[in-house]
C-alpha cells in the first residue's frame, strides 16, 4: 500500500531555486517526522495478539522519501482482510489441534477475515500533525533564505 502527500508547494519550488540544499533540508527533516510519526501510530493501532504485527513495523528514509511498512508475512492480510476459502491440510492427512484435542477433518472452509487497516488509519490520524511539519519546514526555508 502506497500512501503520498501532496501540497501546492509553488513558494516551496521558488524557495528550492534559490537555496536547494537548505530547501532540502528542511524537507527530508518534515518527511522523516512524518514518517515516524506514522510508524508510531501504527505500531499502536495495529492488532496485538503476540506483538510481532507491531515489532515488524519500521520506516527508512532516502532523500525526499520516507517508507514506513509492516515487514510481517501476514500483515498484508490483517490489513485488507482475507476472503472466504477452503484450507486443505499440507503435511498431515487431517485438520487438527493436537494440543487441545480438536479435530476438524480433511478440509474446512475458513469464512474469511475482515479488514483492519491500521496503516490508513495512522495515516488519517497523523495528517494534522504532517501537514504541521511541512508548514513549518516551508517557513524555516522561508527564514533561511
Amino acid at each position: 500500500m502506497n500512501i503520498n502527500i501532496t501540497f501546492d508547494a509553488k513558494q516551496l519550488l521558488d524557495a528550492t531555486k534559490k537555496e536547494p540544499m537548505i530547501a532540502l533540508q528542511e524537507i527530508n527533516n518534515a518527511v522523516k517526522k512524518s514518517a515516524l510519526k506514522i510508524q508510531g501510530l501504527s505500531q499502536r493501532n495495529a492488532p496485538a495478539n503476540t506483538g510481532a504485527l507491531r515489532q515488524s513495523i519500521q520506516s527508512r528514509f532516502e532523500p525526499l522519501r520516507g517508507i514506513v511498512q509492516a515487514v510481517a508475512k501476514y500483515a498484508i492480510y490483517v490489513h485488507e482482510g482475507t476472503r472466504p476459502h477452503d484450507i486443505f491440510p499440507v503435511r498431515k492427512r487431517a485438520l487438527a489441534n493436537v494440543r487441545k484435542g480438536q479435530f476438524f477433518g480433511k478440509h474446512v472452509k475458513h469464512p474469511g477475515t475482515k479488514a483492519n487497516p491500521f496503516m490508513k488509519r495512522s495515516v488519517d490520524q497523523a495528517m494534522p500533525q504532517i501537514t504541521n511539519y511541512f508548514k513549518q519546514a516551508l517557513s524555516n526555508i522561508l527564514k533561511r533564505i
